[in-house]
């Protein structure tokens, strides 16, 4: 008779789960709380799916801070070049973007998971939608349906419920209070990959709102790094400011706001800014004396015009306005909220499972993906962590069940 697993969540970790599991003789069901699997993967397809990034494993595993030591043998059982191959066996191919992250050549996560949920029927996969996970009977797990509750026995569970991130495509934390009636330890969730809220003028977030600052340099505690990030009605998101968003928040949780350090003419050095404001200005505003002479956006103008200082620029003030414009200041108060990040930290701690994922006082019970206490940055690693994770708990899984026969 076969082994029976319940899998709980239908995202990248629990399907990759499934996929193996299922090829090694298991019978496999996978239960999940919304009608259709793999929403939030189908988000991160949205504006191109960073399936993977390509760098060398020493810097990869960097990515993963505190838990690069548990993401080494979790990626030394499922690499890049793994998950680029299945992607491939799944009927799409994968190129290498010029900033080394790995995308399908399609960019969508569609047809990727309509290939992947394809494989796991033929490998009678069951799936069990709108099932909700509402707790235990003793070992036994209780899903609540749109009709009534049932019960379900299965020899082994992998819960894989996501962290709290995108709660509206299923992934909304309630296995937290599950979990702690069992004095299972769960690290502070916290917001990651998210973007933190400025107190802009009026006059600039109504002009700006949505807009992109780019070719920049952002710089926090000897960090730096360059790229571009979105103005908000209430803050800054996206790109170079997810890329440092944990650092951020540690801070800010530790001190309050911060202070955070823009170059806005980041290949320009401030000798060469001065020269050039050194050109006379005639009948120009100051709006269009500084595009024109420095080239800079009208976001970038913008931001010097946030300035309570708001003279017109004379040569007198022209050493002053170099300086501000190679280390404009930005105060974050604090980080959005969870409903608004990417991704979350904190989670079920690692000292509560053992090297295989199971957890120490709930045998055959193992978790795995985002639900546990790690986070990384965008740029594919991310998605390579949850499906790798899902890869080397199914491993683990199939060996001990072959040592208990």
């Amino acid at each position: 008779m076969k082994t029976k697993v319940t899998i709980i969540g239908g995202g990248p970790t629990g399907l990759m789960a499934a996929y193996i599991l299922s090829r090694n003789n298991f019978n496999v069901t996978i239960y999940d709380r919304k009608p259709t699997l793999g929403r939030k993967f189908l988000l991160a397809g949205r504006g191109g799916l960073n399936i993977t990034h390509s760098e060398c494993k020493e810097e990869f595993l960097k990515k993963y801070g505190k838990a690069a030591n548990i993401f080494e043998k979790i990626l030394e059982n499922f690499s890049q070049k793994n998950l680029m191959d299945f992607c491939e066996m799944l009927g799409e191919k994968t190129f290498i973007g010029s900033s080394g992250r790995v995308f399908p050549k399609s960019f969508k996560a569609s047809p990727l998971l309509r290939s992947w949920l394809y494989k796991l029927k033929n490998q009678d996969v069951k799936i069990k939608n709108n099932h909700d996970w509402i707790g235990w009977d003793d070992n036994k797990l209780i899903f609540k349906t749109e009709t009534t509750n049932i019960i379900v026995d299965p020899n082994i569970t992998l819960l894989a419920l996501g962290g709290l991130s995108w709660p509206k495509l299923g992934s909304d934390g309630s296995w937290i209070k599950i979990l702690e009636k069992d004095d299972i330890k769960i690290s502070k969730i916290q917001p990651t990959n998210c973007g933190f809220f400025v107190k802009w003028s009026n006059v600039f977030k109504n002009r700006f709102a949505g807009y992109p600052l780019k070719s920049i340099e952002l710089s926090f505690n000897n960090k730096k790094t360059k790229g571009e990030f979105i103005i908000t009605k209430d803050g800054i998101e996206g790109g170079i400011i997810y890329s440092l968003s944990s650092i951020l928040r540690d801070n800010i949780n530790k001190m309050g706001p911060i202070k955070i350090t823009v170059d806005l003419k980041p290949d320009f050095s401030i000798k060469k800014i001065r020269q050039l404001l050194l050109k006379p200005r005639f009948k120009l505003t100051t709006t269009n004396y500084l595009r024109k002479t420095l080239n800079l956006s009208d976001v970038a103008i913008g931001l010097l015009m946030e300035l309570k200082n708001k003279k017109e620029t004379n040569n007198q003030q022209i050493t002053d306005l170099a300086q501000i414009i190679k280390n404009y200041k930005i105060i974050l108060d604090k980080p959005f909220p969870i409903d608004r990040c990417i991704s979350t930290s904190g989670g079920v701690n690692f000292k509560s499972i053992n090297k295989d994922f199971m957890l120490l006082d709930k045998p055959n019970i193992y978790v795995a993906g985002e639900m546990l206490d790690w986070e990384a940055p965008t740029g594919g690693y991310l998605l390579q962590a949850c499906i790798s994770n899902g890869a080397f708990v199914a491993k683990n899984i199939i060996n001990k069940n072959r040592l208990n026969k």
